[in-house]
């Protein structure tokens, strides 16, 4: 269509929350590399931009789980906004809005300063213009010192795809009518030149394909289909950004910031050679051969102090994001496995599953007899804990769940689900945490039923705990036409999952 200027416009893009957008994560990535960063509270004012905003998930959760915050999502797509703006009357959320607009020109006059701002899965796939239009409304609208978060696909990861992509876009067109369709067509043909498994394809092109390979038509018209698909090279973005006046921070992958875990000794030493920092990026990109880079951005960069970095550091409240039972000292990096030092992460694993702890306190539990305070290193205890996944920033512990969180997670549930497969994760919003927390959708499910039990009488309260004939009754109302032994193994599912993670869920503000 000759409005959406060779973008996807016949296919809704798919509906998810992206932890890599929150505001809280990229204030910790400017924390975690030595910059000022303000960890704005639930309740405080402040403005997060969405560009590119889509159905509105990731906008309306933080707008859900953050009432004092004002939230605006940006979509040139009508569809993606109506959608949005319905999502948000059903759930009652109030304080974030969405506007239709072409990025190539909109100026944002009529947006207060915006505090923090995300572009996530637009970048790669728009032209010159639209690009040209989002840095200088960056420019415009941000405030000195707000964070950016970019997120696109990458180079060298992508050279292997570059002759593909153009196959199954002009394949998928000349063969269906519809994005998905021609998506689901295009990429029949590539696996038949290739083959199924991509044997005839370089490395990097192989496991890009088989990581495709049960996505659904939508997400690959999304991903594939448009006319401006463009893989860039770190270094490209950086200067493009610059012109708004941002410097790179780091990675919301938070391991990914520590060279010494994630580069092989030889390009270890071959980055250290370099002050330039998209040096060291461009080492790792061509090293490590990732397709996806997420990056954040501040407008006005103020290295901090390492006591005062610290103290915000140890400020922050974390909680398990995993049964205790669950937890692991051994995590892959990109250069292989590496361990945990068990005398001092088990004692913080032991005080984290009591509860959700500052770190600070998990400091305290953690140092051997006779070590200085001075020798802690807060930043090391985040890194490894939330960039592990096993534990998560908690903004307000305590915090019980709202009817807006409920109306919205169960409205969210189900257009995901009715989207795709039940093998995939579903964010739910948390007051307590300011953002979401994603769950397998199997998870989701057992989590949504029990809130059907809470209102505003109820909030706070323990929910009772599920026998078998509730569980099978809920997926038998659910699913009707499943097949009897899917649904028993479904409800298996169910109480294994509520069995081990209740308390770990009840712990973070999420009763189950």
């Amino acid at each position: 269509m000759s409005w959406g200027s060779g973008y996807v416009t016949d296919i809704a893009y798919a509906p998810s929350y992206y932890v890599e957008q929150s505001p809280r994560l990229m204030a910790l990535v400017a924390l975690l590399t030595g910059r000022a960063a303000r960890m704005a509270a639930p309740d405080e004012s402040f403005h997060f931009l969405d560009i590119g905003s889509g159905r509105g998930f990731t906008a309306l959760v933080l707008a859900a789980t953050n009432p004092g915050w004002t939230v605006t999502g940006i979509d040139f797509n009508p569809g993606h906004v109506a959608a949005a703006r319905d999502l948000a009357a059903r759930a009652g959320i109030g304080n974030c809005r969405f506007i239709e607009a072409d990025l190539a020109r909109f100026d944002g006059a009529d947006l207060a300063p915006v505090d923090a701002a995300s572009l996530h899965g637009v970048w790669t796939w728009v032209d010159d213009q639209v690009r040209a239009g989002i840095v200088r409304l960056l420019a415009e609208r941000l405030v000195p010192g707000g964070f950016c978060h970019v997120s696109y696909n990458v180079q060298p990861g992508w050279g292997g795809m570059i002759g593909l992509q153009r196959l199954m876009r002009e394949a998928g067109r000349r063969l269906a009518f519809r994005a998905d369709r021609q998506a689901e067509r295009g990429f029949e043909i590539v696996r038949r030149l290739v083959g199924q498994d991509g044997e005839r394809a370089d490395e990097k092109a192989q496991a890009i394909l088989r990581a495709l390979a049960d996505k659904p038509g939508a997400y690959l018209a999304h991903e594939f289909m448009n006319a401006n698909w463009r893989p860039c090279f770190h270094a490209d973005v950086v200067e493009a950004f610059a012109e708004a006046k941002f410097s790179y921070v780091g990675s919301p992958h938070l391991l990914d910031n520590f060279v010494e875990l994630v580069l092989p000794p030889v390009a270890l030493d071959l980055a250290r050679e370099f002050e330039d920092p998209a040096m060291t990026e461009l080492v790792k990109d061509l090293t490590l051969g990732r397709p996806l880079r997420h990056d954040i951005y501040v407008r006005g960069e103020r290295r901090l102090a390492t006591g005062a970095r610290d103290q915000a550091l140890k400020d922050l409240a974390l909680g398990l994001s995993v049964p205790s039972t669950h937890r692991s000292l051994k995590f892959q990096t990109a250069s292989g496995e590496a361990t945990m030092n068990a005398s001092f992460y088990e004692p913080v694993f032991a005080r984290l599953a009591q509860g959700v702890a500052r770190v600070g306190e998990l400091l305290d539990v953690a140092r051997p007899p006779g070590r200085s305070p001075a020798a802690d290193n807060p930043a090391e205890l985040v890194a490894m804990l939330v960039g592990t996944g096993q534990a998560v920033m908690v903004a307000s512990p305590g915090l019980p769940m709202t009817r807006q969180a409920v109306a919205l997670n169960a409205a969210m549930f189900a257009e995901q689900i009715g989207a795709g497969p039940w093998n995939r994760n579903i964010g739910l919003a948390v007051p307590a945490l300011g953002g979401a927390f994603n769950l397998p959708a199997v998870g989701a499910f057992a989590v949504l039923r029990q809130h059907d039990w809470l209102s505003d009488a109820t909030v706070g309260q323990a929910l009772p705990t599920p026998d078998r004939a509730t569980i099978e009754g809920w997926l038998e109302a659910a699913l009707p036409n499943q097949e009897q032994d899917l649904r028993q193994a479904m409800a298996d599912g169910v109480e294994g999952f509520l069995r081990n993670s209740r308390a770990t869920l009840a712990a973070l503000g999420l009763p189950c």
